[in-house]
């Protein structure tokens, strides 16, 4: 069945939120947004969440997996949008922002 892995991503990606972790709290460009960042949720079976800031450039990315986040700079404010908007985040990801942005 086709939805079978999207719900066990999203029954891991609650159980994790649950356990109190990969949940962004208090991170820069996910919860306690300022004005210029953006940040949500992801529905993606490697990236859990992203975040932008206008403001320095940066994507900050969370996967899901490994709950490592990093942050990416001199990205464009479109590529966060593209992203988000992707049907397969983890395929955008490493087509268009892996291997092409600085990051740590």
């Amino acid at each position: 069945m086709v939805l079978a892995p999207r719900i066990a991503g999203a029954m891991a990606r609650l159980a994790a939120q649950r356990a109190g972790r990969n949940t962004g709290y208090g991170v820069r460009g996910f919860n306690l947004l300022d004005e210029g960042e953006h940040g949500q949720a992801l529905d993606s079976s490697a990236i859990a969440r992203a975040g932008y800031n206008e403001d320095d450039r940066t994507l900050t990315i969370t996967f899901l997996r490994s709950g490592k986040t990093y942050t990416y700079y001199s990205v464009p404010f479109t590529m966060y949008e593209m992203l988000v908007n992707s049907t397969s985040p983890g395929r955008f990801f490493n087509a268009n922002i892996r291997n092409r942005y600085s990051y740590s």
